[in-house]
């Protein structure tokens, strides 16, 4: 039947092209609409998350100058209580009279880059205690000064009764001298008489010597209940104006910190700069910080748009304190408009030019498509010649080629003439089982065969190759091979089935001739049926002591340590059982190799490959099991390193704590500058331990071992800090080790002592290595090691006592 074309008129194109562009136009107009409020809604979220991160740097800075100022009363507090050591230098060799009657340091050899400054009011009377007093603050505060120079906080002092200080403030050395006549610091915020223990906040004022608006750290001290002073760090407005300059990315863009009285704090609005006035906040801009301040506490909104500004609130939790920021919408909204509309443009006409060139492009090949049906036409014609010359060249194959539907039956859709000659049947014989199915032919001890082979070879490679026997038409049975897959549309199964009685006859005759190759594999079969019986054994006892290990760890479960001694039985079961695992695995092959090797010998079916490769799996087996089993006598070595006994050649003698600590961080002098690692020893040389200093090196270096391998694995300088002092009444010792790497997760640190508990197990660690640590801890010094970390992510630090006498 021919083809009916029909030419379309030239300006169909044309006004398509018209309506494509109008339906595009609409949509365009309407995706911009939601595309603009998408960008001002992550605008928005930008905001909010650029006020976050600034809330979270201010809280940070204020919740480690808090801790630290408490850190630095309780210091001081605790050297104050021990006494007053014997320093190297007078207070009179420090200070000296000034003429307004103050007394401050002497000028002379006072390095304030790297020394605390003292400076004293008129009328400042110092007794001998006081002066004593005075220079332990001084040690105090210029050690707890460097941490001025994180940044963090800006200075580190300490203010007497008198209304006198002692500072170390590397950005302004020259603070001591710069006092007025006459000044002092009672009555100040900074000095509060019998203030309550603990940390408190003042507001934002100006220190009337460098001239500066700051906020204030400030924890009084007490010793036995009577107060001495205060100590504590300052915060400049300038560095928490700093920390907001990211905001500072958009014109008229503006920030209030308030604090839990929402008094202001600290604002970058000048007219907002005097902290604590609550009436400007509510008025200013006529209300609008405060109206949005209002909406968004009461919703608990991070953002709002209110009055053609962002508002943006984050909460300092640790201080009670809000951020609140606001920047214009109106110059953002514009941007976006302008970039959507010459988007939109561009657009507009990129279609416009696309739908002409498509336009004339029709017109061009429309008047081809003519010649391309004739064409078509043409091969049409060509396809169906091929196809019946295809179908003779089938027909005229050997071996039967067939399309069969994927059912029980083997419904036959198309076969060629080789049927009748492998089977005695026509085609048409089995073509929609008109007379027979193809499956009543199978052989009736292969169908489940052929069926389960098919259907798992096409279900994991899509194609299949299987070996049975049909019945011919006369009586006979022949054997076939049958290689096939899916169809392209994998709704039917074409394949090709070869005749290969004649093959199989020759296979028969082969194996009468290789009987007295049956003795040969009859032998080796003994021998390794020997070998087996000998791994079974062995992997019996192996079992048997898995068994003995299960039944303590059920007999562990009454004692005392029933958790800490059932994690060790489950950790030293999970390493035996991977060899154990191993070697039974092993047995399971070779005992599957031999079965199959007698199936073969028994059924006259064995080939010499087959006997080779049977060969070579039992070696591989037994060459598994041999490094299994080194791997048993290993672990068992290792298990015996677990406890720790005291040697009695072992010297245990009186050695100083910092000369060992000294020596144990040289040892790891190479390690340390490879891993870009910094240390501080803080231990008075005057410390000394009862026992073996070997016992406390292994302690030492594999605390640092540990920091090493596993604490610092970020691309980031690590720190190590050993530190000792002596404390209850000087019966004890405390040592104490921190570094500040990525820390331990909290699942683990309860059983960080258990043996297999550690959380590198299985990542190139054994898990036994702080379990010895506190065997030696316990059993050479009688003391004890606990871990002090808080956090996962703040570093590890371990505390270990030991009495002085033992």
């Amino acid at each position: 039947m021919g083809v009916k074309y029909r030419t379309t008129p030239w300006f169909v194109p044309a006004i398509s092209a018209i309506l494509v562009l109008s339906v595009l136009l609409y949509f365009s107009m309407s995706e911009q609409s939601k595309l603009i409020n998408k960008e001002l809604n992550e605008i928005k979220e930008q905001r909010a998350w650029q006020a976050g991160f600034i809330a979270e740097q201010i809280e940070q800075r204020l919740q480690y100058a808090s801790e630290s100022s408490g850190r630095l009363a309780r210091a001081l507090q605790l050297r104050l209580e021990q006494g007053y050591p014997t320093l190297g230098k007078q207070l009179s060799e420090l200070i000296q009279p000034y003429p307004d009657g103050s007394q401050r340091t002497r000028k002379s050899g006072f390095d304030g880059f790297h020394q605390a400054g003292i400076y004293l009011p008129p009328g400042s009377e110092l007794s001998a205690k006081q002066s004593q007093r005075l220079l332990t603050a001084k040690q105090i505060v210029e050690t707890f000064g460097q941490g001025a120079l994180s940044n963090q906080f800006s200075d580190t002092w300490f203010m007497n009764q008198t209304g006198g200080i002692v500072i170390y403030w590397p950005e302004v050395p020259d603070f001591v001298f710069k006092a007025q006549a006459g000044f002092s610091y009672k009555g100040t915020p900074w000095l509060v008489p019998n203030a309550p223990p603990g940390t408190y906040w003042t507001p934002l004022v100006e220190d009337p010597i460098p001239k500066l608006l700051m906020l204030s750290a400030v924890t009084p001290v007490y010793i036995e209940d009577k107060w001495y002073g205060t100590v504590g760090h300052d915060i400049t407005l300038q560095s928490l104006l700093d920390n907001a300059k990211l905001l500072k990315g958009e014109q008229y863009s503006a920030f209030i910190l308030l604090n839990e009285k929402s008094e202001i704090v600290a604002s970058d609005i000048e007219s907002l700069m005097q902290a604590g006035d609550a009436e400007d906040f509510k008025t200013f801009e006529r209300g609008v910080w405060y109206e949005a301040y209002q909406k968004l506490w009461a919703h608990s909104d991070s953002y709002l748009a209110y009055k053609s500004r962002l508002f943006t609130m984050s909460v300092i939790d640790s201080q009670g304190w809000v951020l609140l920021t606001s920047m214009p919408l109106e110059p953002a909204t514009d941007k976006i408009e302008q970039a959507f509309t010459a988007l939109q443009t561009m657009a507009f006409i990129s279609i416009a030019v696309e739908v002409i060139i498509l336009t004339v492009l029709f017109a061009f090949f429309h008047r081809r498509n003519k010649a391309y049906v004739r064409h078509l036409k043409d091969i049409s014609q060509t396809l169906a010649q091929e196809k019946q010359r295809y179908q003779a060249l089938v027909d005229k194959i050997p071996s039967i080629v067939y399309r069969c539907k994927n059912d029980k039956y083997w419904t036959m859709l198309y076969l060629n003439g080789a049927i009748e000659a492998v089977t005695g049947y026509l085609a048409e014989d089995f073509i929609d089982n008109k007379a027979l199915a193809f499956a009543d032919i199978i052989y009736p001890d292969d169908q489940g065969m052929v069926w389960q082979v098919i259907q798992d070879e096409l279900e994991t490679t899509g194609k299949f190759k299987v070996i049975y026997r049909v019945i011919h038409r006369a009586g006979g049975v022949r054997w076939m091979i049958e290689r096939g897959g899916y169809s392209d549309n994998q709704q039917s199964i074409e394949g090709v089935i070869t005749d290969i009685t004649e093959l199989k006859e020759a296979e028969q005759k082969l194996k009468i001739s290789n009987m007295t190759l049956d003795e040969k594999v009859a032998l080796k079969t003994a021998e390794l049926q020997v070998a087996n019986q000998e791994l079974t054994e062995q992997t019996t006892k192996l079992q048997a002591s898995l068994l003995a290990l299960q039944q303590t760890q059920s007999e562990l479960v009454e004692a005392e340590k029933m958790a800490s001694m059932t994690n060790m039985v489950v950790g030293m079961a999970h390493e035996i059982n991977t060899p154990i695992g191993n070697i039974a695995i092993a047995e399971s092959v070779m005992k599957s190799k031999i079965e199959a090797l007698l199936y073969a010998i028994n059924h006259d079916q064995l080939k010499k490959t087959s006997l080779l490769e049977t060969l070579d799996v039992i070696q591989m087996s037994l060459q598994s099991n041999s490094a299994s089993v080194d791997k048993l006598v290993a672990l068992s070595e290792k298990f015996q390193g677990l406890g720790y006994r005291h040697e009695t050649d072992t010297q245990r003698n009186v050695f100083s704590l910092s000369q060992l600590g000294t020596q144990v961080l040289e040892k790891f002098a190479v390690r340390f500058a490879d891993n870009k690692v910094t240390y501080t020893l803080n231990i008075d040389p005057n410390i000394s331990l009862h026992g073996s200093a070997e016992a406390m090196d292994e302690v030492l270096s594999k605390l640092i071992d540990n920091s090493i391998k596993h604490g610092f694995t970020a691309a980031q300088t690590g720190h190590i800090e050993i530190s000792a002092n002596i404390i209850d009444a000087g019966h004890m010792v405390q040592l104490i080790y921190c570094d500040n790497g990525c820390g331990i997760e909290q699942t683990m640190a309860k059983n960080i002592f258990v043996p297999f508990a550690a959380h590198a197990l299985g990542k190139g660690s054994g898990g036994l290595g702080l379990g010895r640590l506190y065997n030696i801890i316990k059993n050479e010094f009688n003391g004890k090691i606990e871990l002090q970390s808080q956090s996962g992510h703040s570093g590890t630090c371990f505390t270990i006592l030991c009495p002085i006498d033992q």
